[in-house]
């Protein structure tokens, strides 16, 4: 890799965004038993928004995880997002309907995606280094 490529690659937000997204979608998920408590006609409104944000989490992950990887090589870096994005999907797609295990996959997902970020982060650091 040409030292202009590894810094322009430090530049990208990629992960950072990627750490971002999955915070708020942690934030978002702790909250909402909240909100459908006070205001039980949020759910119709909120409902709707998990396979929109799973879009997004989806594409920021392949922009930030794909060039990390044919840099860094490490495998568990894509693992970790695999199952992150897995547990997501299946919140976003299949339980939906049942807040207890929607909400406990998508903050196990999120925090795999946050970990997962973190170590593309660390390990393109060593990357460029190297």
């Amino acid at each position: 890799m040409t030292t202009e490529h590894a810094h322009q690659h430090r530049r990208d937000p990629q992960d950072a965004l990627g750490q971002v997204l999955s915070a708020v979608c942690a934030v978002h998920c702790v909250s909402m038993p909240l909100v459908l408590a006070l205001l039980p006609s949020a759910g119709a409104v909120v409902g709707g928004a998990h396979p929109v944000l799973f879009g997004l989490v989806l594409v920021v992950a392949l922009w930030a995880f794909w060039p990390g990887y044919r840099c860094h090589r490490r495998l568990e870096v894509p693992a970790l997002a695999a199952a992150g994005l897995a547990l997501l999907g299946l919140a976003a797609f299949l339980f939906h309907d049942s807040l207890p295990v929607d909400t406990g996959l998508s903050l196990v997902g999120a925090g795999l995606m946050m970990t997962a970020h973190w170590k593309n982060r660390v390990a393109l650091r060593t990357c460029h280094q190297g």
